[in-house]
């Protein structure tokens, strides 16, 4: 088994800067993008790049003729694209800035040749594989609860994943996060998120200061899953 500190840490956005930069052509392979919030990039990924994360979140969708398909939220230091076989890639990809981001895009050719020469061990694919795995994983059993459980579900995801610990059980949540937001990733109406997180406020559960929310006690945002 892998050491998942270990693999994360070597995947982490310094360090692959770090590899990259080892190599001369990295400053003709590599240019940081500026995105405000809700600004949008369409990128064909069969093309010739690969995005990572610098700064922000970002909400990535698979677009296609199928109809569009939520991916993954991408967060500061995270690959937002990694090829993987040929085959298999989305023919086009949305960015959606959640917040005003940097992204590093980094030509394909130069970032394989990278990890072939500095990750033989193939730490970054498979810790990228692990993230969309966990993402995959979520969006499911999203799709199989009712609401109050998918929000509810999607308050843990976020505090568990990209919250900020306060103490032992109050955590940040992303600056991102608004109605509107929750609404579209536990795929509802807004509303309905407002009439949740109203239910869920007048428990003491979670709260908001300064518009930022915050879930004030984890374990029991975690116990209404038994309900």
């Amino acid at each position: 088994m892998y050491d998942k500190s270990y693999v994360e840490q070597f995947s982490s956005y310094t360090n692959l800067i770090a590899l990259m930069q080892r190599y001369s052509d990295f400053q003709e392979s590599t240019m940081d993008v500026q995105m405000a919030a809700s600004e949008v990039l369409l990128e064909n990924t069969i093309r010739t790049n690969c995005y990572i994360l610098k700064s922000g979140y970002v909400q990535i969708t698979d677009v296609s003729r199928y109809g569009d398909s939520y991916l993954m939220i991408g967060a500061p230091g995270k690959i937002i694209s990694l090829p993987i076989y040929n085959s298999e890639l989305p023919q086009l990809i949305e960015i959606k800035a959640l917040t005003d981001v940097v992204v590093t895009r980094v030509d394909f050719d130069f970032l394989r040749k990278v990890l072939q020469l500095e990750d033989p061990h193939n730490y970054v694919t498979i810790n990228y594989l692990s993230d969309l795995r966990k993402m995959l994983y979520h969006e499911v059993t999203q799709n199989t609860a009712v609401v109050r459980i998918r929000i509810i579900k999607l308050l843990i995801y976020l505090a568990d994943s990209l919250g900020m610990r306060a103490g032992d059980y109050m955590v940040w949540l992303p600056h991102f996060l608004t109605y509107e937001v929750l609404a579209e990733f536990a795929h509802c109406s807004k509303p309905h998120a407002v009439t949740i997180l109203k239910e869920l406020r007048g428990k003491g559960i979670i709260d908001t200061h300064r518009g930022q929310w915050a879930v004030l006690d984890i374990r029991e945002l975690q116990g209404l899953l038994d309900e």
